[in-house]
């Protein structure tokens, strides 16, 4: 087909005053509809052809896309300004460090990122207090160090490495006392999305999920995975799989299932074999003796089922220790014996609370610490003694909205938090329990940020739809009027059972600075409120998580706090199904949405990248009940001609792995030619890029001044309009 893209083209049937409206000439594209019956209900799919990115026509399409969202873009006059003042944080920093992980031996292994560096270094340190060392640096090889875990002796530190925002990675090994990065090359490995790798009790090597087919596009995508032994100073083909649908077949694998191993330490009695089959935490695990490892054949016994509801556990010499939602929505702890266990009757630990969740919880030699969440945004720490049997909330540093708790495990008494609110960056703490008290142990400065201190943030609940009461969390610059004039961005997510914890984005602080109002909306379909509340948004009670949206937009509107003119809903990934959903069950309500990377074509959501494992959330066309669910959830089929759409902003990577670029590439097309309002409808893609997990700081700003400019701008802040 031919393309008609120059860069004027796209300007100006006419541009109003305001200079946020105006006509668009988008690229064509070829409609190729494919009708379809479901259970008596005819579908036509009017871009089904941009599905197929192998197509030349439709990468073509999609390069005259990203240029023109580019060049209306780089009009904004605000957008230089607040890429500098995205690079400008984090050079403050003259360092950046992540992905710690403290060996039994006191060793802290962690990368670094300092002022000028492309990529993150392998550094470590003996304690806390140790002096630093270099021990890889990756710049000459330029690939990222995107995962790592040290030996349990710490002589040796498995990295994952990968280009171009890709989660799968090549694993590494470098020696700590000669520093080399050794030959061996250990391929499709997924450390960051299933188990990561587990070393060998004599660290002579590792578990790992090795997955055959690691590229999106292809047909069997992330099919037939096994756990692999892979023994140091061998190849690939020498490996030895222990765990897989193959090697079990008395163990219910799908093709689509992800097999990972747990080892809890080096001196483990047992090692857990956990069958990954859909995107649920509740999973049939086995289990076999360590010392089997060694045998040609490992034969699994079944330990516990995806019945039981355990979201998390920690082991001990013996005990497991487990936290479930089993008749307890909000979670408990339980423990039964490691090697002769009884979950029909195990032993309470921690009850369940009416009023909060138990987020998170560890084991040390000093007992059970464990945290409660209230609507995802109000947590507490809490100590059990087991041998006493007391039980005691412990005081914090400060106030926080979210804790993270780790440990050694339960040969050791070291405890550390790490805390993160809304309007405070992450801190880390290490507990001295004998004299109840908090130690600072932050590896990364620590630096106030003085506009902060003006800022307000409130925690309420508001009624939903349907009178059901969802947490709402608001924050803006102290002296803001209730006059409608105001603007505000509204985040949600509300898929997979996560919650929107407190987190002080990047953004966010400039957002308020210029006077917005940044509020979550904890949907239902999270976390926030435990077992229940994600399944009061899962399948076909999905419709309750833009609903929700929808009753807190509301409620900034009705309380007089903004104008629909200056209303922006932001979503990313499984966030564009809320997203998409109430900009056209709403488009009245939002001046514009911004959707990263989103799931906007549930329909099609199992055909896509992972897509059979994502049934177990949304559901699949098979059934016809939840094809009913599958359709009223997605946004791109519940487009309407001639209906006045707020304004889009679209992204994409074409290296996605969970998301396919033509998901909201589709949603695209469709709106482009359908609304019948004059506000523009962007779709931006990153041909190097992946879900952006894995993107570089640079890339990362990049795409925020891009998002932040276009709300600034459809909103009608002065400081973001277009240039003559």
């Amino acid at each position: 087909m031919r393309y008609n893209y120059y860069l004027l083209l796209f300007i100006l049937f006419f541009m109003s005053c305001k200079k946020n409206d105006f006509k668009i000439e988008y690229p064509r594209i070829n409609k190729k509809e494919v009708q379809e019956s479901f259970f008596g209900k005819k579908i036509t799919d009017s871009y089904r052809n941009i599905e197929n990115m192998e197509d030349p026509t439709i990468i073509e399409w999609f390069k005259n896309e990203t240029k023109l969202s580019d060049s209306i873009i780089n009009l904004i006059n605000g957008k230089q300004y607040f890429l500098e003042k995205l690079t400008n944080d984090i050079e403050k920093n003259s360092y950046k460090i992540s992905k710690l992980k403290i060996t039994k031996n006191n060793t802290y292994f962690y990368l670094k990122k300092t002022k000028g560096d492309e990529y993150s270094k392998l550094y470590y340190r003996n304690g806390f207090s140790g002096k630093e060392t270099l021990l890889f640096d990756p710049t000459s090889y330029k690939f990222t160090i995107n995962y790592l875990q040290p030996s349990w002796d710490a002589s040796k530190v498995a990295i994952g490495i990968s280009k171009n925002d890709q989660e799968f990675s090549i694993f590494r090994i470098v020696e700590l006392e000669s520093k080399k990065l050794l030959e061996d090359q250990i391929p499709n490995g997924y450390p960051n999305g299933f188990g990561g790798i587990e070393w060998l009790p004599d660290n002579s090597g590792f578990i790992y999920t090795y997955v055959p087919i690691i590229d999106p596009k292809k047909k069997n995508y992330m099919f037939n995975a096994k756990s692999i032994i892979y023994k140091i100073g061998t190849s690939i083909k020498e490996t030895v799989t222990i765990f897989s649908k193959k090697n079990n077949p008395t163990i219910n694998f799908k093709e689509e299932s992800i097999p990972i191993i747990y080892l809890s330490d080096d001196t483990s009695k047992i090692i857990l074999g956990i069958n990954i089959t859909g995107t649920s935490r509740y999973r049939d695990t086995y289990f076999t003796r360590t010392t089997n490892l060694e045998a040609t054949s490992v034969n699994w016994n079944f330990y516990y089922g995806k019945e039981e509801k355990i979201a998390a556990f920690s082991l001990s010499n013996s005990f497991f220790y487990y936290r479930t939602a089993k008749n307890a929505s909000t979670f408990k702890i339980c423990k039964t014996p490691l090697l002769k266990p009884d979950f029909k009757n195990p032993i309470l630990v921690v009850d369940q609370d009416s009023t909060a969740i138990i987020s998170d919880f560890t084991v040390t030699n000093q007992g059970v610490f464990y945290v409660k969440s209230k609507n995802g945004v109000e947590a507490t720490l809490y100590h059990l003694n087991e041998e006493t049997g007391e039980r005691s909330e412990i005081k914090l540093p400060k106030a926080s909205g979210y804790i993270n708790v780790k440990s050694k495990g339960y040969q050791f008494n070291d405890l550390w938090i790490e805390t993160k609110g809304w309007t405070s960056k992450k801190e880390r703490y290490k507990y001295n329990i004998e004299k109840s008290i908090f130690e600072e142990e932050n590896l990364n400065p620590i630096k106030e940020n003085p506009i902060l201190e003006d800022v307000i943030v409130e925690e309420i609940e508001i009624p939903s739809h349907d009178g059901i009461m969802v947490p709402l969390s608001i924050i803006y610059k102290k002296g803001i009027k209730k006059d409608k004039s105001n603007r505000l961005l509204i985040n949600a997510y509300g898929s997979y059972k996560w919650s929107n914890a407190p987190y002080m984005y990047p953004y966010l602080v400039h957002w308020v600075n210029k006077g917005g109002i940044y509020a979550i909306a904890h949907v239902r379909g999270g976390g926030e409120k435990g077992d229940a509340w994600h399944k009061a948004g899962f399948k076909t009670t999905k419709l309750n998580t833009w609903k929700d949206l929808i009753a807190c937009t509301e409620y900034f509107t009705d309380n007089n706090y903004v104008n629909k003119n200056k209303i922006v809903a932001w979503g990313a990934s499984a966030g564009g199904v809320c997203i998409g959903r109430a900009i056209t069950e709403r488009p009245d309500l939002f001046s514009a949405a911004i959707i990263r990377v989103g799931i906007l074509n549930t329909l099609r959501r199992e055909f896509g990248a992972n897509g059979a494992n994502n049934t177990r959330e949304y559901g699949t066309i098979k059934d016809s009940i939840e094809f009913k669910g599958l359709l009223e959830m997605d946004a791109y089929h519940h487009i309407k001609n001639n209906i006045k759409y707020p304004a889009v902003f679209l992204t994409a990577g074409l290296n996605d792995s969970r998301v396919p670029a033509w998901q909201p590439a589709k949603f695209a097309a469709r709106l482009q030619e359908a609304t019948a309002s004059n506000k523009p409808v962007l779709l931006n893609i990153d041909f190097d890029g992946g879900h952006g997990f894995e993107a570089s700081d640079n890339k990362k700003n990049e795409e925020l001044a891009k998002i932040m400019s276009f709300a600034f701008w459809q909103t009608g802040h002065p400081e973001f309009q277009l240039k003559n």
